[in-house]
């Protein structure tokens, strides 16, 4: 294990891109002419091809660490967050990362901040590994200090002057990165490790700064979403203007990839999508974004990826760690469709493989071909099947799906195509529409619903959780936007529970839109509170696993408030999740959030005088509520209190637990002779009441 010195000196030189691409066309022939040589001697002699090398280069300063085998080089750089700053495409002889102070591979980023994060400055600990003879890699890790450790600038002295979130200070960033002696693939096990003594929420998004072919120019980008694989167009020279998108907010499936139209070179990217929040693609980078996680004290969270060379192909629809695979379309005549499906194997060769051929019409919803293919063996060398049919009416569209099973493991993907001339258009023109398909926006667009995502739930036996202590009132607040105007802690300053020895203890975790900061890492921590409370929290802020624990908690006996504002409610992108189970309300949809509208308002009023939740609360000063979200109360659910003619405070039950929901908003101004909810005399009691019911109902 070793620590880098100081950053390397700039170099004095710098060649520009067409020196770059000049020198490398003139070199690719020689070094492929004497790799083949190589290997043909090798072959010829009975000796062994070059094997895994992974070992500090001598001399260098700073350290730098070289991973090879005899398909790829990498040259890893320490001292600058760990960056893989070279590699080398042995069959290719094609270097694939540029000159610049911010070119690299496995660039770490905190998902939180806008780029860059600074931990790609700071000086990173290394271990070589290995595995036998046939796997060899480099270990790299940072624990994250009190400066330089969170946001930072692309200038690295400035960076490092950045204090870091305290949120993330202690947490170590750990990443391996694998070669083995039999193929090119590139395996990465990405760690974050809480070595402090507190839970944490956390989220790291991954770069790939890479040059195909010694720049940006020309290479397209591969984003699966909803509406399909979305292509970002790089333009062929400086000054041209890219096509296509940059962000994917909705990405349906776990890989990207990148191509260079000139050379038919790429690498394709292939991730977790079950913690996958978003994609990035500078044109130059391709990005993903993970979803926060919590982190208990001592534990880690751990995710894997692979990146894999490839050339030949026309396009991408589909990457995996186990294959990647295109899907084309062409008209051929007559009303004839022929389809032609490429597929080769990452990593290791598959063994009798089934490809399946689907073709089903987008509207028509009818199969309209289909064909059987056996494989006898899937290996890195791409395969062709090919199916030609003639559809009934082109123009409804078509979607043509694989299917790929070898074994016991399936897997499918699927493009929509609706003729040459609509894929040219979709693919070119600046004003086609979001889907791509109809550009002509017809209806019936073509949309591929987001999957749901599986993750591993490492959960106790419940029952034999430690019980709260019945002399101790601990509430856990995850707390959004204007949360503050609730003043929930002055509400309940003094207030102390039937039978309890000291106040509330109030713990505060910070969530915005982006994603929550801290949250308890394990469900002993989390049962103990007696209230949890969600003010204006959205479920990708929270993340898949703490919801889960969110819900686990209620069903098992826990008390939930779920307060709103622009956020919650219908704004929070709940759809589909366990969430809903939990809520005695059903959402009206994402634009629940309703204003009364300027100079207007509704009056709280009771909806039930004697409940015990409005004792010692009154209604003199009219209150006043300006914006609150719509939501119809399931059966069996308790209406508190209403906003004019809608619900807004409604009880139910999840499990053993308990539910309120409180659908305002503390947005909005008061007019002259108004008092906003907010600031009525009768909050501070609703709000002590509501602790009172929590504990009460919650108590084990």
């Amino acid at each position: 294990m070793c620590l880098d010195g100081p950053e390397e000196p700039h170099r004095p030189w710098k060649l520009t891109v067409e020196d770059y691409v000049s020198m490398i066309a003139q070199l690719r022939t020689i070094l492929l002419a004497g790799f083949t040589a190589s290997l043909a001697v090798s072959n010829a002699t009975g000796e062994e091809p070059v094997g895994l090398v992974v070992e500090k280069v001598e001399g260098s300063q700073p350290t730098r660490i070289r991973l090879a085998n005899r398909f790829l080089e990498l040259t890893f750089d320490p001292a600058r967050g760990g960056r893989c700053s070279r590699l080398l495409i042995r069959a290719t002889g094609e270097q694939v990362i540029g000159e610049e102070d911010v070119s690299g591979m496995f660039l770490d980023h905190w998902a939180k901040y806008s780029w860059p994060s600074a931990l790609m400055h700071l000086p990173y600990k290394y271990e070589l590994m290995k595995e036998g003879k046939s796997r060899a890699g480099v270990r790299l890790w940072v624990k994250v200090p009190k400066f330089g450790g969170g946001q930072g600038t692309r200038d690295r002295a400035g960076s490092l002057k950045i204090a870091t979130s305290p949120d993330l200070v202690g947490l170590t960033v750990r990443k391996t990165i694998w070669l083995n002696s039999a193929n090119d693939t590139i395996e990465i096990d990405q760690e974050v490790v809480n070595t402090t003594m507190q839970s944490r929420a956390a989220a790291l998004y991954i770069q790939q700064n890479l040059s195909m072919s010694g720049s940006h120019y020309s290479d397209n980008w591969y984003l699966p979403s909803t509406s399909g694989v979305r292509v970002n167009l790089q333009p062929d020279k400086r000054g041209g203007r890219a096509i296509g998108p940059d962000w994917i907010r909705t990405p349906v499936s776990g890989w990207m990839a990148v191509k260079d139209r000139r050379t038919q070179h790429g690498m394709v990217f292939a991730f977790d999508y079950n913690y996958l929040n978003k994609t990035y693609t500078s044109g130059g980078t391709g990005e993903w974004f993970l979803e926060p996680v919590p982190i208990g004290p001592g534990k880690s969270f751990l995710t894997s990826y692979v990146i894999k060379p490839v050339s030949g192909f026309k396009d991408f629809v589909y990457g995996s760690p186990a294959l990647v695979a295109d899907i084309q379309a062409d008209e051929v005549g007559q009303g004839r469709v022929k389809i032609t499906h490429e597929v080769m194997a990452v990593g290791a060769d598959k063994k009798d493989v089934t490809v399946e051929l689907q073709v089903i019409g987008w509207k028509s919803k009818k199969l309209l071909a289909a064909k059987v293919f056996q494989v006898p063996r899937l290996s890195s060398k791409r395969l062709q099947q090919q199916l030609v049919f003639k559809p009934t009416t082109l123009a409804d569209g078509l979607v043509i799906s694989a299917i790929v099973r070898t074994g016991k493991k399936e897997e499918r993907y699927e493009r929509f195509y609706a003729g040459d001339r609509a894929e040219l258009q979709a693919r070119t023109n600046l004003f086609a529409t979001e889907g791509g398909g109809l550009p002509s926006g017809r209806g019936d667009r073509y949309f591929l619903p987001q999957p749901r995502k599986r993750k591993e739930f490492d959960k106790p036996d419940f029952a034999k959780l430690p019980k709260r202590d019945p002399k101790r009132f601990r509430c856990l607040v995850v707390f959004g936007l204007f949360t503050h105007i609730l003043n929930l802690d002055d509400a309940v300053a003094g207030w102390k529970h039937r039978g309890g020895d000291t106040p509330v203890e109030f713990t505060w975790a910070n969530c915005p839109p982006n994603g929550v900061e801290t949250f308890p890492g394990t469900y002993q921590e989390l049962f103990q509170f007696d209230l949890l409370v969600l003010s204006d929290v959205n479920y990708r802020a929270m993340g898949d696993v703490a919801m889960e624990m969110v819900c686990d908690y209620v069903e098992h006996g826990g008390s939930l408030l779920v307060a709103g504002g622009p956020y919650a409610f219908g704004n929070g992108e709940f759809q589909g999740a366990r969430f809903l189970d939990v809520l005695p309300v059903r959402l009206r949809g994402p634009f629940d959030l309703k204003w009364a509208g300027k100079g207007k308002s509704w009056k709280l009023i009771s909806d039930q005088p004697q409940h015990p939740l409005l004792k010692g609360v009154r209604f003199d000063q009219s209150p006043r509520v300006f914006w609150h979200h719509f939501v119809t109360p399931k059966p069996n659910a308790k209406v508190v209190l209403k906003a004019g003619s809608e619900p807004t405070l409604i009880l139910g039950r999840y499990g053993k637990g308990q539910v309120a929901t409180l659908t305002l908003s503390p947005t909005g101004l008061a007019g002259k002779g108004e008092v906003a909810w907010w600031d009525w005399d009768g909050w501070f009691p609703l709000v002590r009441n509501l602790f009172g019911w929590s504990k009460e109902e919650g108590r084990q």
